[in-house]
């Protein structure tokens, strides 16, 4: 088994925030026997560690173990819980289709029969409606306004899915206001342009839709510094990034910029709570970093 595919710098991000706040350190176990696992509890002690099986359609993908928390109330364990699989969830996927297809690949080269292989479906997700519950506004006090990029691209099937969350993530971000790109287009010649329109969200539904001259007005304002006050661009598709590469007139720096600030909509939870985090572990900077 190939040791990690996982993005270590994500899973050393999500390894500081266990430890500040929760005092406590992590260790990601993949693919660990099941016999190891209690098959009825969703979360378990064993001994003074806490442990969060990852688990992806009822398929056992791995285990974040949390060492000595046996003195967290249930309170600080749920919040644990839902920081690890927020992260790990759609990391430990993606690893898992990567072993997938290269096992199918050497499955083919030796003829073996593949009709009674099992394969991941999709599972129906609870309602946006039902998992957007909390206090965005109240979540948002405390949360760093410096991004690391000004660029948060979303995957998701759904196009209204699509943009609560693109709502969320800019209330969450503190900004005055949320206009959608098609609203203000006609009024943006430069990325000076898009700079002095100040401390807000610009929301561009279906980034295919962009014809060549708008591509490269986006790029120019991506390519450049930013202050924290300017605007944050929330781009989406219901196509994933391999589905708009192959598009005919979609620039690949573009599709580069997508890809490296992508969060897949339909592959993690959608709580309020958990897109603060994902905010604060994917898109803000480090405030410890120098």
């Amino acid at each position: 088994m190939q040791s990690t595919t996982l993005d270590s710098s994500f899973v050393s991000r999500l390894k500081h925030l266990v430890e500040t706040r929760y005092g406590k350190d992590l260790l990601i176990r993949q693919l660990m026997d099941m016999s190891a696992v209690q098959p009825h509890e969703d979360t378990y002690l064993r001994g003074v560690d806490f442990h969060v099986p990852i688990k992806v359609n009822g398929a056992l993908l791995g285990t974040a173990i949390v060492p000595g928390a046996d003195d967290l109330n249930a309170e600080k364990r749920q919040g644990v819980t839902q920081l690890i699989r927020m992260v790990l969830e759609p990391a430990l996927y993606k690893w898992y289709l990567e072993q997938k297809e290269s096992n199918l690949v050497e499955i083919s080269k030796a003829n073996f029969e593949t009709e009674n292989l099992h394969v991941f479906g999709d599972e129906k997700l609870p309602s946006i409606d039902e998992l957007l519950e909390e206090s965005s506004k109240d979540l948002a006090k405390g949360l760093s306004k410096e991004l690391l990029s000004h660029l948060i691209h979303l995957e998701g099937q759904t196009a209204t899915t699509n943009k609560k969350v693109a709502l969320q993530l800019h209330e969450l971000t503190g900004r005055w206001a949320f206009v959608p790109f098609n609203d203000i287009k006609g009024q943006l010649h430069s990325s000076f342009d898009i700079a002095k329109m100040g401390e807000m969200t610009i929301f561009i539904e279906n980034i295919e839709s962009l014809n060549a001259a708008e591509q490269e007005l986006l790029l120019e304002y991506l390519g450049e510094e930013h202050s924290p006050d300017e605007p944050l661009i929330i781009t989406s598709s219901a196509l994933n990034l391999e589905e708009l590469a192959k598009m005919d007139g979609l620039a690949s720096n573009l599709i580069d910029e997508a890809s490296v600030n992508c969060f897949e909509v339909d592959r993690a939870p959608l709580t309020t709570q958990g897109l603060k985090e994902v905010l604060e572990l994917f898109f803000m900077k480090d405030p410890t970093s120098t």
